[in-house]
């Protein structure tokens, strides 16, 4: 179906030889030509199946609770094998974060994620910034041993080799590639993403990455590349804004396949290039001085994240100029195929997954019960400020024997899934915080206090004044968009280093740490995760800071340990049956399902011996059974149970009435501690 023709750094001087290494393919002039590119992005770990509740846009793109669980490598590869097959001529895209967001990264650290996506067959892929996570010697590693595709970032200029036994990034990550589908010649560029690779921009960075400027670097090998190839693509992990301003500042690509933000785009979006009106003067006099100005739609593809789409793309590629290699979009159809349980699993990729999944069951109960959530505890707080899980991740940190500090404050984003009502298993507390993140430690001034909030306002505000800092033992009042400084205090204004500008994009109006007013003099302990302490997010008011302390304690744990001292549910109410509980409540106890050997039947009773029934969430017993029964083989011929299920079903009553109950008596509630208001 295709043949790869390059994959280099890109320095096109003339006379190439590109085009002789495809003379033996067929003559295509005049032709329509019709290519199908299949999109993934940002998979972050999902290699096995995983349960979730559906909201409401993916349920409009086609996934459906009822096909639960999704997503999982195997039915992927069975979806881009079904398609490639369909179609003369393909080419399977990845446009990065294959890494970080499931359990199976923590244990084998992408090793799993790189050799599968060459089993699977992956033409090219664009670098994500969580494939960095674990420093740029893991990524060059399991590049260098198992990827069999080319890995593209050309927006980096990497520090050459030193040549110790690791790979250097330069070595493993090149700048394009080129492929000969049946006569028709792609080339594609791939872009790293610098938005949240704040430490690139740093003098002395640890990874010897210096960022280029996406729209001159495309351009320049646009412009090499055209004389050579009939089609080029852009393989992008900028994220959707980054992409939007890619297209405008650039000339003669045809279509960008982008990542890093999670959507998907049903349809694609079409962007004009070569809109000279909204490109830097700067850059606008050096382009105009090169290139003419026609522009051109481009469209933009994203296809989602968490392995829960393959896109399609159906591209019917047309010459502008017949007898030349000038080939535009004629057409295209998108199409985002959902990976869920109606799709087959193809078997080899199962094959390779298998003993790292048995390893996986060895390293981590990942099916341990931790509590019951009544309800969805949202990671966004339904009026702008905190939220439920916010609250409840934040009083954790806080809360914490070891840490117990003033205040503790974490990036929103970090918190990277809500917690669905149902139980919770440890595998779906990995799903909320993915990263191996621990609790820092650091003493600040009250005007530190003042800068750090300031910041989070700021940072609100250019997320359409969302919060983006949960808290605990700390209450502020944040204003978006502008600053009104009538409404701060005198003393702020006053002093230098907590002044703000009239029109700063964000600021804060008031602050109290434990219930008082913040004193600009007086010192304050806090705790935060390890990412924001060091700089991640922009948070540099924190790295700055001399007096971090490490504690080492995972941000996961802390959270696990603050579950668990919440009570039952039930509230340990004692019952014979369920008419002695409340609604959607039943009696539960080991005794309404036991196996009787003589029979070789399950037995479900309808009451409990005295004294040892108590009230549980029907819903909890349901969810606990089907998560202890997963391992259960069928039942036996002529038998309406098995004993392994009958047995699974006693224990989820017994766990149910005594696991932790994730609701607002353990601060699972928004209270208004963080209020975020507008002009």
């Amino acid at each position: 179906m295709k043949t790869r023709i390059a994959i280099a750094a890109l320095v096109l001087a003339a006379g190439a030889g590109v085009c002789n290494l495809v003379s033996d393919q067929p003559d295509l002039d005049g032709l329509d030509v019709r290519v199908t590119f299949l999109h993934t992005t940002d998979i972050h770990s999902r290699l096995l199946p995983y349960r979730m509740r559906v909201p409401y846009t993916d349920q409009t793109l086609g996934l459906k609770d009822e096909n639960a669980p999704f997503g999982g490598a195997a039915r992927m590869a069975w979806i881009i094998r079904h398609e490639r097959e369909r179609a003369e001529r393909s080419l399977h895209i990845d446009t990065g974060d294959p890494f970080q967001g499931a359990p199976i990264f923590n244990v084998f650290k992408g090793e799993v994620e790189m050799r599968v996506l060459s089993e699977m067959g992956l033409d090219v892929m664009a670098i994500g910034n969580h494939e960095f996570d674990l420093g740029d010697r893991n990524v060059a590693h399991w590049i260098r041993e198992f990827a069999n595709f080319p890995v593209l970032a050309a927006n980096y200029r990497f520090a050459p080799s030193t040549g110790v036994l690791s790979p250097a990034l330069a070595d493993v990550v090149g700048e394009v590639a080129f492929f000969d589908l049946q006569g028709l010649r792609v080339g594609v560029i791939g872009l790293g993403n610098t938005s949240s690779m704040t430490g690139v921009f740093e003098a002395g960075n640890k990874m010897g990455i210096t960022p280029l400027d996406p729209a001159e670097v495309v351009q320049v090998h646009v412009d090499q590349m055209r004389p050579h190839v009939d089609v080029i693509v852009v393989a992008s992990h900028l994220g959707l804004t980054g992409d939007e301003e890619l297209i405008p500042n650039t000339t003669g690509i045809d279509i960008v396949f982008g990542g890093h933000h999670h959507i998907v785009l049903n349809p694609p979006k079409v962007i004009p290039d070569c809109q000279v009106d909204r490109m830097d003067p700067l850059w606008r006099e050096r382009f105009l001085a090169a290139h003419s100005c026609t522009p051109r739609e481009v469209p933009l593809v994203h296809s989602g994240a968490f392995a829960k789409y393959v896109g399609r793309l159906d591209v019917v590629f047309r010459q502008a100029v017949p007898h030349s290699n000038d080939w535009e979009v004629a057409s295209f159809k998108y199409q985002p195929i959902p990976v869920d349980s109606t799709v087959p699993e193809d078997a080899w990729i199962a094959e390779v997954i298998e003993p790292y999944r048995d390893r996986l069951k060895q390293a981590m109960m990942l099916d341990l019960i931790l509590g019951y959530a009544p309800r969805t505890l949202s990671r966004f707080g339904s009026r702008r400020g905190d939220s439920q899980l916010g609250n409840l991740v934040a009083e954790s940190m806080r809360r914490r024997q070891g840490i117990e500090t003033d205040f503790a404050l974490t990036n929103t984003l970090g918190i990277r899934t809500d917690i669905f009502a149902g139980v919770v298993t440890l595998d779906e507390l990995f799903n909320v915080f993915p990263f191996d993140n621990t609790i820092t430690t650091m003493y600040l001034s009250g005007s530190e206090v003042v800068q750090l909030f300031d910041y989070v306002a700021s940072r609100s505000a250019i997320r359409g004044c969302n919060a983006q800092a949960q808290v605990a033992g700390a209450r502020a009042v944040l204003m978006c968009n502008r600053c009104d400084l009538s409404m701060r205090p005198a003393e702020w204004q006053e002093r230098e280093e907590t002044r703000v500008e009239a029109d700063a994009l964000g600021c804060a109006l008031s602050i109290e740490v434990l219930g008082q007013p913040v004193r600009l003099d007086a010192q304050y302990q806090a705790a935060v995760n390890t990412y924001i302490a060091n700089g991640g997010s922009g948070f540099n008011i924190l790295k700055r800071n001399t007096t971090r302390i490490d504690t080492g304690i995972p941000q996961r744990d802390a959270l696990i340990d603050h579950m668990r001292q919440g009570g039952p549910c039930g509230r340990d109410q004692a019952c014979e049956s369920d008419a002695d509980c409340p609604a959607d409540f039943l009696c539960g106890c080991e005794a309404r399902s036991a196996w009787d050997p003589s029979s070789g039947a399950c037995v479900s009773a309808t009451t409990c011996p005295s004294g040892t029934g108590r009230c549980v969430p029907a819903q909890c017993v349901s969810d606990a059974w089907g998560v202890f029964a997963r391992e259960c083989p069928p039942a036996a011929a002529g038998q309406a149970e098995s004993r392994c299920s009958c047995e699974r079903r006693a224990r989820a009553m017994r766990e149910c009435a005594s696991v932790a109950c994730l609701d607002e008596g353990i601060g699972a509630a928004e209270d208004g501690r963080l209020e975020l208001r507008l002009p």
